[in-house]
């Protein structure tokens, strides 16, 4: 390493195309460390219509270096095309975050370089359940794991199944970060609003909110999302709003009085965070979650809401019953759940986290 200057820290991250995932990479920029950002260059997801170019985070201004990939929109199963190791020449940099899974095609792509070229790399891990995989998929997993130095695990869950596979990394558990500026004035509204969020399909457990909320007097359901069951929820009586951005969220948030994650699992899928219910803890709002995944460590952490067991609705007619006639209850819970998520999952602890398993220095 060249002396008297920073190191040099190159991020590789499919979820920073969007410029609130860019938010820990500006502030370490902000801190004084030589950041430098590579995303595709443009990419698809399930909350917008077609295909977008990745936005840059002003603080990260000359330092995002956005690439073509094959494979936009598919978090897994991308590749960049542009040569990986004419952008680590140009880089050169000392440590190499890849911000992907550790079975990740990008992952397997970019560890490969990092390992020719001798610099240390590390890993995000949300992964909670040992899926099946195709065995080339698993080889290549091995090959990552055990040639990583760190690896930022989003939950225990997450730390537990890498820990599982195999690696001799350090790993420890960094909570994700989530947007926290507070919207001092809620929304008016009347009655008792119940909260949801995210894509409107089965496993979201939706349809069993909308049916204990039909069950409480004066109580609406409003919703901010879309997805295959946005008529039949509206049929039930929930409003479904689809004008909502992330940057527009939290004014969601304060729209109601509390947000449910009503999750259930399946054989394939348990929920890896429950980050909406994060981020309407940060707006004071208190919440309801299933045991499905990782809401469970997400609400006993944050110490902001109620965990009724997954497909249990009278449970759930019972929490919503509680906090609708507490007023008081909902702000105890909420102003616990907002400073847990300062401590807990707020930009610069992620961003403290980072600097740790990657060993950086100013």
């Amino acid at each position: 390493m060249e002396a008297h200057r920073a190191q040099r820290l190159l991020i590789v991250s499919h979820p920073a195309v969007v410029v609130t995932n860019q938010a820990v990479f500006a502030e370490l920029a902000a801190q004084g460390f030589d950041i430098h950002l590579v995303t595709p260059r443009r990419w698809r997801n399930e909350y917008t219509n077609g295909v977008f170019d990745a936005p840059t985070d002003p603080a990260l201004h000359g330092r995002h270096l956005k690439l073509s990939v094959f494979g936009i929109g598919k978090p897994q199963r991308h590749l960049y095309l542009f040569s990986v190791g004419s952008t680590l020449r140009k880089v050169r940099p000392d440590v190499i975050y890849i911000e992907e899974e550790c079975f990740s095609l990008p992952a397997a792509q970019w560890a490969s370089a990092a390992k020719r070229r001798g610099i240390p790399f590390g890993l995000q891990a949300w992964e909670n359940l040992d899926r099946p995989l195709p065995w080339p998929i698993k080889k290549l997993r091995s090959f990552v794991l055990r040639a990583c130095s760190f690896v930022v695990a989003r939950t225990p869950a997450a730390k537990a199944m890498v820990e599982q596979w195999g690696t001799t990394a350090t790993v420890k558990v960094v909570g994700s970060p989530v947007p926290s500026a507070y919207v001092s004035t809620p929304a008016s509204h009347e009655g008792f609003v119940v909260g949801g969020a995210g894509r409107l399909v089965e496993q979201k457990g939706f349809g069993l909110v909308a049916e204990a909320v039909k069950r409480l007097p004066g109580a609406s359901l409003r919703l901010a999302g879309d997805g295959p069951l946005r008529s039949e929820l509206e049929a039930l009586g929930a409003e479904v709003v689809t004008t909502y951005t992330h940057e527009t969220m939290p004014e969601f948030f304060r729209s109601v009085d509390v947000m449910v994650l009503f999750s259930v699992p399946t054989s394939t899928w348990a929920e890896q965070f429950g980050r909406v219910l994060v981020e309407a803890l940060a707006q004071e709002i208190p919440v309801i979650g299933s045991t499905c995944g990782e809401i469970p460590w997400v609400i006993a952490t944050t110490g902001g809401g109620i965990v009724v067991e997954h497909g249990d609705v009278e449970g759930l007619v019972e929490a919503l019953t509680t906090l609708s006639k507490d007023p008081e209850l909902r702000q105890r819970l909420g102003d616990s759940g907002r400073k847990c998520v300062e401590e807990h999952f707020s930009v610069l602890s992620a961003a403290s986290g980072l600097v740790e398993l990657a060993q950086l220095q100013v």
